[in-house]
């Protein structure tokens, strides 16, 4: 009953120890800091949650094992061989430092290939998503050779590191085994010398080899706990690295408390915006000021990494300025309170983001608690009700991984049901139109008219009808507002909106 006892108490706390690291460690990714998560990628964060607390909890594991057991038998056996024969025991424990260097050496070797492997598993994760994340690409392109050989690469890495960890593991054991022997059979001819030489009894060597033997036995099986410690240290450097990623700024007030708005009212201003990504030496905005008024509808445009969505990300602080503010209402949003400041805000991107679930939780996404029939009022709006009705399960039909099951416009009328769902006072439009055809996209302006009455609308654009909808038209080049007018003005005076047009950028103008 005591072993079951302490072992399944073992077995609890050390589960428990790995679910609260693994709930800590989402919790602050979570809340990363939207700069470092793209500069690090997730994948790797992936496999520091799930890969690294698993290394982590063997180690628990091994330490709440028989360890704390084995290491008090040893020191006991050595406390009583030194009142045998205090002398005999410390020539014996002379080998003792050389065992500790050893176990530091193969120990680092453990801990440098482990990490390695580690990091090989977060590519490995990466490399997998891509792959069958974009499996259409892949086949249509006859790139299953192309991706076979990148896992089989990734794969051989891998194998190479666990190997190096593996041998370094696999040798340590022997040698200090080896040592231990040595020392012992030192101090049994030592002793035996010293009977036959001597004439002294034999009992007392006697009684000082066997606990020198049974310290021995005891601390053998540590020498496997000390290379599973050096690889668990490794997992917890990647771990350690991770919780100390940086994390989204609140937003506190100058007397350290944090904003709450009142709904918007009267405008939304950048005010000498600059932003850096990281690592780039060209700002993507360059002291940017701009004022939308409430309710007013913005389209931006530009060419491809003009900064057009690095300019609307500011709003709900996905991003935060390098230099320069945003103010809503004069107030300065980097202190104001993070989730209330969202609260006011919907977004729709180009690529709509849906998640495993039915249609009704994914309009209904952060908004969990509103009754089904709000939920039904939003896809009505979005257009999205009648082709959501006509299938099998209805508002309860269960989407794949990332929405599989519906078309790509379909996707997007739910994407924008969700983010009309939200009544929100500031809409974000990026691209929103892109998948839709060109009867949805009739639909779906009409719909969005609407929801954009009383409601400051900001619309990155690439399509001429979303173009035609805005109040005014901001044209954007190199990170800096080149222009703002409404259509006619820009197409007589702005040479840069003349060729965006003039290329079909917006294919609607062909």
């Amino acid at each position: 009953p005591g072993r079951y006892i302490h072992e399944s108490k073992s077995i609890e706390v050390v589960l428990r120890a790995s679910m609260l690291w693994r709930q800590r460690l989402f919790r602050r990714l979570i809340h990363a800091d939207f700069s470092h998560l793209m500069a690090s990628g997730h994948s790797d964060y992936v496999s520091r949650i799930v890969t690294d607390t698993r290394v982590l909890s063997s180690a628990y594991s091994a330490l709440l094992s028989k360890s704390t057991a084995q290491v008090l038998n040893a020191l006991f056996a050595t406390v009583w061989a030194l009142v045998y024969d205090w002398a005999l025991t410390l020539m014996a424990i002379l080998l003792t430092p050389v065992m500790a260097l050893i176990v530091r050496k193969f120990g680092k070797l453990i801990r440098r290939a482990s990490k390695r492997a580690l990091g090989v598993t977060g590519q490995m994760l990466r490399m997998l998503g891509e792959t069958f994340g974009n499996i259409r690409v892949v086949r249509v392109h006859g790139a299953e050779g192309v991706e076979t050989s990148r896992f089989d690469q990734i794969n051989r890495h891998l194998f190479a590191e666990e190997m190096r960890m593996r041998r370094a593991k696999a040798i340590t054991s022997p040698l200090i085994e080896s040592l231990a022997i040595t020392s012992v059979l030192g101090v049994a001819i030592f002793a035996a010398w010293i009977v036959l030489r001597r004439g002294q009894p034999p009992e007392q060597f006697m009684s000082v080899l066997v606990m020198l033997c049974a310290a021995a036995a005891s601390l053998k099986p540590l020498s496997n706990l000390s290379t599973t410690l050096y690889q668990a240290s490794a997992a917890a450097e990647r771990i350690m690295a991770m919780w100390k990623a940086p994390v989204e700024p609140i937003g506190v007030h100058a007397r350290g408390e944090p904003t709450r708005l009142g709904r918007l009212e009267r405008s939304t201003r950048f005010d000498h915006v600059t932003y850096h990504y990281p690592g780039q030496d060209e700002p993507a905005l360059d002291d940017v000021t701009l004022e939308v008024k409430h309710g007013e509808t913005v389209a931006i445009v530009g060419a491809n990494g003009s900064g057009k969505t690095t300019l609307v990300s500011l709003l709900p602080r996905v991003l935060v300025p390098t230099s320069g503010r945003v103010l809503f209402d004069d107030t300065d949003i980097s202190t104001v309170d993070l989730a209330h400041l969202r609260d006011q805000i919907a977004v729709v991107t180009q690529e709509t983001v849906l998640f495993g679930g039915s249609i009704h939780d994914n309009i209904a996404y952060g908004r969990e608690a509103v009754p089904r029939r709000e939920v039904e009022a939003a896809a009505h709006a979005a257009m999205a009700h009648d082709f959501i009705t006509a299938l099998a399960d209805g508002y309860d039909t269960e989407l794949g991984e990332r929405g599989t099951g519906l078309s790509g416009g379909q996707a997007q009328r739910i994407a924008i049901a969700r983010a009309i769902l939200r009544e929100p006072t500031l809409l974000i439009l990026d691209e929103a139109t892109s998948q839709i055809d060109a009867d949805s996209e009739s639909q779906i302006n009409q719909a969005l008219r609407h929801l954009r009455h009383q409601r400051t609308t900001l619309a990155v654009a690439h399509r001429l009808s979303t173009v035609l909808e805005a109040d005014r038209i901001v044209v954007m080049e190199a990170g800096r507002i080149l222009d703002i007018g409404p259509h006619e003005a820009l197409l007589d005076r702005c040479e840069l909106y003349q060729t965006l047009i003039r290329t079909q950028m917006y294919p609607d103008a062909g």
